[in-house]
């Protein structure tokens, strides 16, 4: 199956690569040494995060939200914040070259993603 979107690497992704599938999310993580995938029916929520989101521990997010695990430079930058409703990590961040386009075609392919 071919992807619907493909981010373009850059120093803000580490160089990493993330594509959008009709059905899920690939998000290719360096420094794990692998991919992850997430298909669409275990994202809870979805959305745009302002950069140095460290700050969410003091504007009532809770600690886990606070401490994601970020798999490129999302503590800099403008990223996307994922919840999956399952998984060891359920709060990924991660950087693609445009999040507004990104999320756009995620919300369109996925259907009940509410942010």
């Amino acid at each position: 199956m071919e992807p619907v979107y493909i981010s373009k690497r850059s120093f803000k992704n580490t160089w990493q690569g993330y594509r959008v599938y009709p059905n899920r999310l690939e998000l290719q993580f360096w420094l794990g040494l692998q991919t992850i995938v997430i298909p669409f029916e275990n994202i809870d929520a979805i959305e745009i995060r302002p950069p140095f989101s460290a700050w969410d521990l003091f504007r009532g997010k809770g600690f886990i939200f606070s401490f994601p695990l970020k798999i490129d430079a999302a503590d800099i930058f403008r990223h996307l914040a994922i919840k999956r409703k399952k998984g060891v990590f359920k709060h990924i961040r991660f950087t693609p070259d445009d999040p507004e386009n990104f999320l756009s075609v995620v919300k369109s392919h996925a259907g009940n993603i509410d942010k």
